[in-house]
């Protein structure tokens, strides 16, 4: 009996042992038809993929935009800490239109802006007024080096006045702006280099920078083309028209930090090496500009932008603690200045 129990056992032991060794290869069967099977389906979606792309139409534009409308409110009462309620709206837009294919590359962007804004106790005034077209081809000699052709126009679309002196009602104030007067046109040829995706800077040593004074009063006020004189006392320079030939330096950088905020900072330094005024030839002109633009909600966001100029041909008034500076006749003193404009807005935005 004691034989027969320890046989059967080890029967048993073995038919387990053969049951379970015949499942694991099952296992491993199964396993590897199925490894099979993905494999096969990889590759059928792998092919499907290149089917499509080779099917799908090549993109060599891309266009896109966006306007906003921005508003701003201040109101004081018995403040007293001072100041003055005011009230603001500016509309922004910009478009682009760009072309890329192989190594030709062609980039196309229309900014444009315009504000008003009115202060308790004085007339409607405008804040904001800027057109700026700029085209730029490349042609790739690198992957990031490239030759590069540019065309910039700028210009503003309303007149704008002169409120420097508060004793003169609105209609007697003269006019020191307009559409072209003045306007800015800007031609170049260079190289082009993208540092990052993000960043590129831009380098020619053939500009040519135009500027254009089409009215005649405005012309003669000389705030754009200045009135200097060679020894002979003749003007180096036409009121309404000046050509200028020189060297430009472009930096731009553009991106988006995070889903919502986009930042886009443009610096352009120009230099006149050709100037008929020798004693300008060393003046370099600063154009700084700025935008930050923050998505809120779907049609509600914020915006910041700023821009510096320092141009040593562009005069303005000059005041002395807030108290303007006369000659000695008593006519208002004016001269080159770093500019600076800053305008914050809130409101509604749309991206097409």
């Amino acid at each position: 009996m004691y034989h027969m129990k320890k046989t059967f056992s080890i029967l048993l032991v073995l038919f387990t042992t053969g049951v379970f060794a015949q499942t694991l290869e099952e296992a491993k069967t199964d396993l590897a038809k199925a490894e099979t099977a993905l494999a096969t389906q990889k590759a059928a979606v792998r092919a499907a993929r290149a089917n499509v792309a080779a099917l799908t139409p090549p993109v060599y534009w891309e266009k896109g935009g966006f306007a906003a409308l921005n508003f701003n409110s201040l109101g004081l009462t018995n403040w007293a800490a001072g100041g003055i309620s005011s009230n603001s709206v500016t509309a922004l837009g910009n478009i682009y239109r760009n072309y890329n294919k192989g190594k030709v590359e062609w980039v196309n962007n229309l900014d444009i802006a315009y504000g008003l804004i009115q202060n308790q106790g004085e007339t409607l005034r405008k804040n904001e007024d800027n057109i700026d077209f700029l085209t730029k081809g490349n042609y790739g000699i690198t992957k990031k080096l490239s030759y590069s052709v540019l065309l910039n126009f700028k210009s503003q679309f309303a007149p704008g006045f002169d409120f420097t002196d508060s004793n003169l009602s609105d209609d007697d104030r003269p006019e020191i702006s307009k559409f072209f007067a003045p306007a800015y046109l800007t031609t170049s040829v260079g190289l082009n280099y993208n540092v990052t995706d993000n960043f590129s800077i831009y380098l020619s040593p053939a500009t040519g920078r135009f500027t254009f004074v089409t009215d005649d009063s405005i012309a003669a006020q000389n705030i754009y083309i200045p009135a200097a004189l060679d020894d002979a006392g003749n003007s180096f320079y036409e009121p309404n028209f000046r050509a200028e030939f020189g060297a430009l330096f472009n930096a731009r950088f553009a991106k988006d930090l995070t889903k919502k905020i986009n930042l886009t900072s443009t610096l352009n330094l120009f230099n006149n090496f050709t100037d008929v005024n020798k004693d300008n030839r060393m003046n370099v002109d600063v154009n700084w500009e700025t935008m930050i633009n923050m998505k809120l909600t779907n049609y509600l966001g914020a915006s910041l932008y700023t821009n510096l100029i320092h141009d040593n041909d562009i005069t303005v008034s000059l005041f002395d603690d807030e108290k303007p500076k006369l000659d000695s006749d008593g006519n208002q003193l004016t001269g080159p200045r770093t500019q600076f404009k800053r305008l914050l807005g809130l409101g509604v935005q749309y991206k097409f």
